[in-house]
């Protein structure tokens, strides 16, 4: 055992040698200070222009203000004119405009009544895109409670007989009727938090993932190119792996660091214990998934290409940026998959265990196979 802990404390002086390798580690927690300090800024991939005809206390200024005062992906800009809002419309300042009408509670009554009505909201468009079909949905979002409200006190009074409640009786039957709260969760217990997450910062726990995935393999080439300088000539061919999970338990541990760093700087850290403890389960993951790829590639050569290659796919199929749950049984295999499920879920813990004892058994026959020597 202290034979052991000496020569890890050797290759920790030796990596810190290598300016490459303190680059790597730096690499992400500045990048992450970049984009933290950059999602703070008043930006977002569509910018929208909003004016209310309203007065102060009506509906229109009050749905326009709760789009100007929330955190949102969107951008959205306080014009005190439609002719002001059009002319940046027309010079590309902005994508779209929303103008609320001062009648837009009376716009809702009637329609909810089946009247012929103006439009609720005129929305105007320099083109018709995805993005801007998505802010559509974002605008009938924020409008349907209200007109739904409208239906139900037409259809309670028109076809229940109910034409004599008053306008409280009505609110307070339809709140005790409406659900409150979240229609999904997710498995953990930071949804809440989640909620208001950058969207340059959402899915960089997963860019986080895929980096000690490719600080894996690229101790793996190192692993390789000492046996190739002759390093481990005096160590049998069925011992070498040994070596291998040594420097990779080195390299991925000042990674993790670096990770765990990098989270709370994002201010996505959640509980500690469930934080360090998915860690440390990863590195075993990235460890096992690593050897056993290096044992079916006989070259430092072989093993460089399939590098790009683990890479995209960890990146496209890894709840990453998009969750692809269609390919369940490709992302079992993939230790990214699994972290990335295991920090919100206790659950998933125990299949990363699973994962982790698996591999180390799988690891053994088959480097005993690939090295009879």
């Amino acid at each position: 055992m202290r034979h052991a802990f000496i020569r890890l404390l050797l290759t920790e002086k030796r990596l810190f040698r290598k300016i490459s390798f303190i680059l790597v580690l730096l690499m992400m927690p500045l990048l992450i200070a970049g984009l933290s300090h950059k999602a703070d800024e008043e930006a977002g991939i569509i910018s929208i222009g909003i004016y209310s005809e309203g007065p102060e206390n009506s509906l229109s200024r009050k749905v326009a203000e709760g789009f100007l005062e929330e955190d949102s992906i969107l951008r959205y800009i306080r014009f005190d004119s439609e002719e002001e809002a059009v002319k940046a419309l027309s010079e590309s300042r902005i994508d779209a405009v929303w103008i609320f009408p001062a009648d837009m509670e009376e716009r809702l009554s009637a329609l909810a009544g089946r009247e012929r009505t103006g439009p609720v909201v005129r929305v105007i468009e320099r083109e018709d895109d995805v993005a801007l079909v998505f802010t559509r949905e974002v605008l009938c979002s924020r409008i349907f409670p209200h007109f739904i409200y409208d239906t139900y006190a037409e259809f309670v009074r028109d076809n229940l007989g109910r034409d004599t409640l008053s306008e409280e009786e009505l609110n307070s039957l339809y709140d005790s009727l409406l659900w409150k709260g979240n229609l999904f969760h997710g498995d953990g217990s930071s949804t809440e938090a989640a909620e208001h997450d950058s969207y340059l910062l959402a899915p960089m726990r997963g860019v986080i993932a895929v980096w000690m995935v490719l600080a894996g393999m690229a101790a793996l080439l190192y692993h390789k190119s000492d046996i190739r300088n002759g390093l481990y000539d005096t160590v049998p061919a069925r011992k070498r792996i040994w070596y291998s999970f040594g420097l990779q338990a080195v390299v991925l541990a000042n990674c993790g660091l670096m990770g765990l760093c990098a989270f709370g700087i994002l201010g996505i850290f959640t509980e500690p214990l469930q934080e360090i403890l998915s860690m440390v389960l990863y590195i075993i993951c990235i460890s096992v998934f690593c050897n056993l790829l290096g044992l079916f590639a006989d070259s430092m050569e072989s093993t460089g290409v399939m590098i790009p290659f683990v890479i995209i796919v960890m990146i496209v199929l890894c709840p990453v940026f998009i969750d692809l749950r269609q390919f369940e049984s490709i992302r079992i295999i993939l230790p990214a998959a699994q972290y990335l499920n295991a920090v919100y879920g206790q659950r998933s813990l125990l299949h990363m265990c699973i994962y982790a004892l698996l591999g180390s058994a799988l690891c053994i026959p088959v480097n005993l196979i690939r090295n009879r020597k």
